[in-house]
């Protein structure tokens, strides 16, 4: 917990959405999201079984943003504080921002993966002008790609992925600038 007291919190507001720091609070809501099979469609492997691996996740991205001072958002609608996933940038062991986001299928196709995206990007240029924004994606997920494109990013590589993913299915790379080689090959080994 003294992670959270020595970052200062950090409230984005969006056209639609609140964009706050994942705090222990939204573990509940985490979990229920990240072990729900349909938000794993193109993963199935990464769902979370066991709530330990929701509160795990939770930890180090609040560590994370305690380092780095950035990190993935707890995400709920503007309007009514409605829980509608987890996105943003989080740092890696590889010196890039990845972005991503998980929602609830109620609230698919609504734009708010792109929000999330675009104020994520604008956010990590505020936080680490020079530190690149990327994204990690399997072909079989066409939505994801469009917001990536959308928030800025390019393809960059395509190819084997690092997950257990089923035939033809390969791993992208995209990024919003060119990428050092040791930046590239962590990515590409982590796709």
């Amino acid at each position: 917990m003294v992670h959270q007291l020595l970052t200062p919190s950090q409230e984005i507001r969006t056209d639609r959405l609140l964009l706050t720091a994942l705090s222990p609070a939204d573990i509940d809501d985490v979990h229920a999201l990240f072990s729900d099979a349909g938000t794993w469609q193109h993963l199935p492997s990464g769902r979370h079984v066991a709530r330990s691996s929701s509160v795990d996740m939770v930890q180090r991205k609040i560590g994370g943003r305690a380092r780095h001072g950035l990190g993935s958002w707890t995400v709920r609608t503007a309007s009514d504080h409605a829980f509608v996933g987890v996105g943003g940038v989080d740092m890696t062991v590889g010196g890039v921002w990845n972005l991503g986001y998980r929602l609830a299928p109620a609230a698919w196709g609504q734009g708010f993966a792109s929000e999330i995206a675009l104020a994520a990007v604008r956010a990590a240029a505020e936080t680490a002008c020079d530190v690149p924004v990327t994204g990690r994606v399997l072909t079989n997920n066409p939505a994801s790609v469009a917001v990536l494109r959308r928030a800025g990013l390019s393809l960059v590589w395509q190819g084997p992925a690092s997950v257990r993913t089923e035939p033809g299915v390969e791993g992208q790379v995209w990024a919003d600038r060119a990428l050092s080689d040791a930046q590239f090959a962590w990515l590409v080994a982590n796709a």
